[in-house]
């Protein structure tokens, strides 16, 4: 079969897909992987085709980060013309140009207009997450809107965005539909329907993190975590000599986060494992901090996290789904330091399930708040012992093979669908 696969988003948003579309490819299928043009190198790095978004989402972070966009996502719209518009132009303009001769298309939700693009064509349309924000329940709030867990109703409630959020865009996805001779859009999205037949949803999370809901309908289903492939990678030469030259360290990383108070929260951050007397790997990400070595603390540009994370003792980390879930491969207990979106959703998520302490906001974030949390963290036995147990569970599934069975399968239904004529002509 023809896969094009389309994400759009962070390296968090990326990486899933990339392994996804490895497997796929290794089963025989002509996989391409549409991204953000800054990935689309590292993509091509581990043999798979890609293409790219046309937009560069390391500028667009920093933009975010100068209008203040990142600590208050709603003035993105007051800033619509340079940092939403051009996002929706590149995922119009994929949707079409990416989903030619395609047999299946796969496609993360903020890459939903590729949906119209399998419909133009003919194509099958699978919709897949990384964190659970496509299929509507009762049993938690919606990632983003919500982190606290309240009552069924208010849970349900919380995920009227996830049909509504179409309304700005309207009639700029209506305008790609009418040019593709599909019928127009109202202002409410059915996730779990393409071309009148229900739409397979899969949602790269673990059921020994996250409970499947009851309220789930048969199409959406907990694939477990989409992993890449072993390979025969190493660590940098300099972060293997320091792991070998003392007690296990504390990674201290928040992914791809842009903030002007980098430089303040990695600092604080060294002097707070100074002050728990405990070693470090720092990932300085946006930090004007050189790369350096020292007997207890490593500041370096980043690791492969299911290299680096087995062999440190604890994980401090945004709460990114990708790298949440990279925590709990590794076994290892997190200090989640929340900044937007999702984030103090897994947050909450690892507080309730006992796998992680109460999150320290960022702006919160001191040398001495820092340490006692660490401290309070490195000496909770229960929490120690129940990572280590889930990181053996996770370790044990095989996240990325079952989602690809699963597309294998519902790439027949689609086969059958059409083959007997009970396919809805477009538009």
């Amino acid at each position: 079969m023809k896969i094009p696969i389309h994400t759009f988003g962070t390296r968090g948003d990326v990486q899933p897909y990339l392994a996804l579309g490895l497997e796929l490819q290794a089963r025989g299928h002509a996989v391409t992987l549409s991204a953000p043009r800054d990935f689309t190198a590292w993509i091509e790095s581990f043999g798979l085709p890609a293409r790219a978004f046309d937009f560069n989402m390391g500028d667009f972070l920093r933009r975010a980060e100068a209008l203040g966009v990142t600590r208050n996502p709603l003035k993105a719209y007051t800033h619509r013309a340079e940092m939403i518009d051009p996002m929706i132009d590149a995922c119009l303009k994929e949707a079409v140009e990416g989903t030619r001769d395609a047999d299946m298309v796969i496609a993360h939700p903020k890459a939903l207009f590729s949906a119209s693009g399998a419909e133009a064509v003919g194509a099958g349309f699978i919709l897949g997450a990384p964190l659970p924000i496509i299929s509507p329940t009762r049993c938690f709030p919606m990632p983003g809107v919500m982190a606290r867990n309240r009552a069924r109703w208010l849970n349900a409630l919380s995920w009227a965005p996830l049909r509504l959020g179409m309304m700005p865009f309207r009639r700029k996805f209506n305008a790609l539909r009418k040019s593709l001779g599909l019928a127009p859009v109202g202002n409410s999205l059915d996730y779990g329907r393409h071309r009148g037949e229900p739409c397979l949803r899969l949602t790269a999370n673990s059921a020994h993190i996250l409970r499947r809901p009851d309220d789930w309908d048969d199409y959406s289903v907990l694939t477990g975590n989409w992993v890449l492939p072993e390979t025969s990678r190493t660590l940098a030469p300099e972060i293997e000599t320091f792991l070998q030259g003392g007690d296990p360290p504390v990674y201290v990383g928040f992914g791809s986060m842009v903030t002007g108070d980098a430089t303040r929260l990695v600092t604080a951050a060294i002097s707070g494992l100074r002050k728990a007397g405990l070693r470090g790997i720092i990932a300085r990400g946006w930090a004007e901090l050189p790369a350096t070595t020292q007997a207890d603390m490593l500041v370096i540009d980043g690791a492969p996290h299911d290299l680096l994370f087995p062999r440190c003792r604890l994980i401090v980390h945004h709460g990114g789904a990708g790298t949440t879930a990279a925590a709990l491969t590794a076994g290892k207990a997190s200090l989640v330091t929340p900044f937007m979106v999702d984030q103090p959703w897994w947050a909450e998520r690892l507080r309730e399930a006992g796998l992680g302490q109460k999150a320290l906001r960022p702006d919160h974030l001191t040398a001495g708040r820092f340490a006692r949390a660490l401290r309070r963290l490195a000496k909770d036995e229960v929490i120690t012992r129940r990572c280590a147990a889930v990181g053996e569970q996770l370790r044990s599934e095989n996240g990325v093979a079952h989602a690809a069975d699963l597309i294998e399968r519902d790439a027949k239904r689609w086969a059958g669908l059409a083959s007997a004529g009970n396919m809805p002509k477009s538009g």
